[in-house]
């Protein structure tokens, strides 16, 4: 029997009750311009018709898993890069969005000789709503190109927010996954940023600067608490950050970070507020 080819990227998706979303999902990465990728789905015992949505679709690229009891966010999304073919890795939640070229140019800058070291590929994102809706058409906290490990840690404590992206926005070498302690979600709100920082500190980041991606948020995902529950969660992530030496950080970033932490939750809970009433407005309008 002829052995199937390694992939170069493996984009793999933990889902859980992601039924709504899950078949723009999947179809976003299956339209990517860069085709040779092996895409590897991890339902995390969904009580919805997930699974079955998401065995639909006939693609020799795909293969669906089911775990036989729920294992949480940070058991599925471990299990979901156990055991990937790829040379590079994306983790995709299931009701995010791949734009066509987002492969094609991710890969791109590791292929790149030029930018041997980098470790993490990042690009800017989208913010949509359920509806698919753009809410925001380009979230940019950070400018395009390489940065080291130190700067963008020191950045993002200062700035007290995730500058490089959620799980959708980077690619990373297979290779380092055996390197990290894996997903941690000791502090929640942070899984996707204490499992960055692992990998940087094995090279660079280098971010694109257009958004390759759309990251959806919506009344399922968010809480009224999200403001409260984010504000605690990034303190305990920048004492955490704060406590490597190798990440340089003084106690003037820590300061100024706590400052623009309280700003940051503060804008994401009057932001959720806002779209949770528009869409309790959406829901209660008659039919004309």
């Amino acid at each position: 029997m002829a052995s199937i080819p390694q992939p170069l990227v493996t984009v793999a998706i933990p889902m859980y009750n992601n039924a709504r979303f899950i078949s723009e999902t999947i179809t976003s990465v299956l339209k990517q311009t860069f085709p040779d990728f092996e895409l590897l789905i991890y339902d995390d015992h969904s009580t919805d018709n997930s699974c079955e949505i998401a065995a639909s679709f006939a693609d020799a690229r795909i293969k669906l898993f089911r775990n036989p009891g729920n294992l949480g966010p940070e058991g599925n999304w471990n299990k979901a890069v156990s055991n990937v073919r790829g040379k590079y890795v994306k983790l995709v939640c299931g009701d995010d969005i791949l734009f066509p070229t987002c492969l094609e140019k991710q890969v791109a800058v590791f292929e790149d000789p030029l930018n041997r070291g980098v470790t993490l590929v990042s690009s800017q994102r989208t913010i949509i709503d359920p509806e698919g809706k753009t809410l925001i058409k380009k979230v940019n906290f950070v400018n395009g190109g390489r940065k080291g490990m130190v700067e963008v840690i020191r950045k993002m404590i200062r700035m007290g927010t995730n500058i490089i992206g959620e799980p959708v926005c980077g690619l990373y070498p297979a290779e380092l996954i055996s390197k990290t302690t894996g997903y941690s979600a000791t502090v929640p709100y942070t899984i996707d940023l204490d499992f960055w920082i692992q990998v940087l500190n094995y090279g660079d980041l280098f971010v694109i600067d257009e958004p390759l991606c759309a990251f959806r948020i919506s009344d399922l995902s968010w809480s009224s608490r999200i403001g409260e529950l984010r504000y605690q969660q990034f303190l305990d992530f920048m004492v955490q950050a704060a406590a490597d030496e190798r990440h340089e950080v003084t106690d003037l970033d820590l300061f100024i970070g706590k400052i623009n932490c309280a700003v940051q939750s503060m804008t994401s809970l009057m932001g959720f507020k806002l779209f949770a009433s528009s869409t309790i407005e959406r829901k209660t309008m008659p039919t004309l």
